[in-house]
């Protein structure tokens, strides 16, 4: 049975409050280092290496750092382009296969009584890169009074989020990962994280499905895709004054994402880490599905290596369907309020029968879909 690469639930369907940091490495000099390759987007010459790394991660954020010290102002965004021996799928090949035509956005306006709401499907994590985003986000977000994202975690205390973090990751005193984990995951689990210099003892402590969430951002991280371009810090980081609304609470995401039975947490976590190595170009075409508007592309790349257990679809239903629910609930509400809201959520909540553009729909409350040749 497969279950769905948990690097591209966490990329889709979770701010950056649910991914947590990164695991730490230790250098091991008896390991192969890891090399990686930045260069800028538009100047080949333009470059920054990593060729002594003790993770893929560290590998990839240091060619970036030192691409960025190479550039110059001119130069454009610097991106990874190989990590150790394979290539890295580029903005401008990505963009190669979003249609010139016009298209339909990631992007609704809905509006009741001279209220507005532009609903947009966001990445959490993205390249540099891929900016500039279509003109028509950031045109919805200019004419917006207000924001609303899944959880605002710039608004939190950072070692209270710290401290509710490890509540929630942390197994009961006394359990650890090399207690609980079937042998076959617990191997492969050992051999990739010696293969990142990350001691096992350093994450033993970590519930499984939260040690994927760590892994998955070290692997998104290690291909380029970094939180800080996710689309939700974009727009927070230039929302000024205006106020920044939340669909749901820190507690909510935490507990939901926690949720699975042991079972289901160690075959989450078994499939991440087999799926390491090959989930770069799903994530690129999940991207050329995001900016071609291709909302069954984009949804068949998500269901791709669904499970099909009662347990693991339960699971599922609680992190995609569900949180759907209570979302539209606060959407509707927005559209209650004078003005204009801008409201970023996973792009994945949009799709399909049950997403939050259907659940509206069904309230009566239909948008109309923006074309990337349409003025805001």
């Amino acid at each position: 049975m497969k279950l769905r690469s948990f690097a591209a639930a966490s990329f889709l369907l979770f701010g950056h409050v649910a991914l947590g940091d990164s695991v730490p490495s230790v250098p091991q000099p008896e390991l192969p280092t890891h090399t990686a390759v930045a260069s800028s987007v538009d100047d080949a010459s333009v470059s920054g290496t990593a060729s002594s790394e003790e993770s893929d991660q560290a590998a990839s954020l240091t060619a970036l750092q030192n691409c960025e010290h190479a550039r110059s102002p001119r130069s454009g965004a610097c991106e990874v382009t190989r990590l150790n021996d394979r290539p890295i799928t580029t903005a401008s090949d990505i963009r190669a296969r979003v249609p010139r035509t016009p298209h339909p956005l990631f992007l609704w306006r809905f509006e009741t009584r001279g209220s507005v709401v532009y609903l947009a499907g966001s990445i959490h994590v993205m390249k540099a890169s891929l900016f500039p985003l279509p003109a028509q986000l950031e045109s919805a977000f200019e004419h917006a009074q207000r924001i609303a994202v899944e959880v605002n975690t710039d608004a939190a205390d950072p070692e209270s989020m710290r401290q509710k973090f490890l509540d929630y990751a942390l197994l009961p005193s006394g359990q650890t990962l090399g207690t609980l984990l079937k042998p076959t995951t617990l191997a492969a689990l050992s051999e990739h994280l010696r293969a990142q210099s990350i001691p096992l003892a350093s994450v033993g402590a970590l519930k499984p499905v939260m040690l994927s969430t760590q892994l998955a951002v070290a692997r998104l991280s290690a291909l380029g895709y970094l939180p800080q371009f996710g689309l939700e810090q974009h727009f927070m980081g230039a929302a000024g004054a205006r106020p920044i609304l939340e669909l749901e609470t820190i507690d909510q995401q935490l507990a939901v994402l926690t949720s699975p039975p042991m079972s289901v947490q160690d075959e989450m976590l078994a499939e991440t880490v087999d799926q390491m190595d090959t989930i770069e170009p799903i994530i690129s075409a999940m991207i050329v599905a995001w900016l071609a508007g291709d909302e069954r592309e984009f949804r068949r790349l998500f269901d791709l290596e669904s499970g099909d257990s009662p347990e693991v679809q339960a699971f599922m239903r609680r992190l995609l369907e569900d949180r759907n629910v209570g979302m539209a609930d606060k959407i509707a509400g927005y559209l209650q309020m004078p003005g204009t809201t801008f409201v970023l959520v996973g792009a994945a909540h949009l799709t399909g029968p049950e997403g939050i553009v259907a659940l509206l729909a069904a309230r009566g409350l239909k948008g109309r879909r923006i074309n990337s040749n349409d003025t805001i």
